[in-house]
């Protein structure tokens, strides 16, 4: 059962560096109990334990736990630097394939990953607008598309959300498996399948 409060805080993101300051100890603690004991352990009592912020505060950035996970879901999503714009397509990704490959394979994202897919299947509501916002973090590759079909190497009607899954499927697998020795491979092999499918 969902944990909530009725509050009346704003909801413009905070600046002050003491809200600041709160808010990363609390994203700090759920991250850390999620990774160490799965959605269930992730309270609004134990974060406030583990994290030194009281329980009143949180409910003034959060009004339930499940608004906790949904956020500690979104800071922990990687960012990646878009390849440089003069890149042609192909250079442009296979540069973008080995930087996801890089991110996701760090210790910090292997050690989050399968604990935010267990979140997932825990709460699918929590899973769909994770979806959204990962589909926002990714733009980058919508961008990279684009120039394979302003180049005529790709067609213009291609799936990009297919397309998402097939460079990056392997790669999360590759991560999961423990076998992040292996990524680089990985990134290169998935990247050479989807040129050489397109004869580029």
């Amino acid at each position: 059962m969902a944990e909530h409060v009725t509050s009346d805080a704003p909801t413009d993101a905070p600046t002050d560096p003491r809200i600041l300051r709160s808010r990363a100890k609390v994203l700090d603690a759920a991250t850390a109990l999620l990774v160490e004991a799965g959605p269930s352990a992730v309270t609004v009592d134990a974060v406030s334990e583990r994290s030194g912020v009281a329980k009143s505060t949180m409910y003034r950035h959060w009004v339930s736990r499940e608004e906790l996970l949904i956020d500690v879901m979104r800071s922990n999503v990687p960012d990646i630097e878009p390849p440089a714009p003069e890149l042609g397509f192909r250079d442009a990704i296979s540069t973008l394939v080995r930087r996801l490959a890089e991110v996701l394979g760090s210790p910090e994202w292997a050690a989050i990953m399968p604990a935010l897919m267990m979140l997932q299947l825990h709460m699918p509501d929590v899973a769909a607008i994770s979806h959204d916002d990962l589909s926002e973090k990714f733009h980058i590759l919508d961008e990279v598309l684009q120039r394979g079909i302003d180049e005529g190497v790709i067609p213009a009607d291609i799936d990009h959300r297919l397309v998402a899954r097939q460079l990056i499927g392997p790669i999360v697998f590759t991560v999961v498996s423990g076998e992040r020795d292996g990524l680089g491979a990985t990134a290169e092999y998935v990247t050479d399948r989807f040129l050489a499918s397109y004869g580029a």
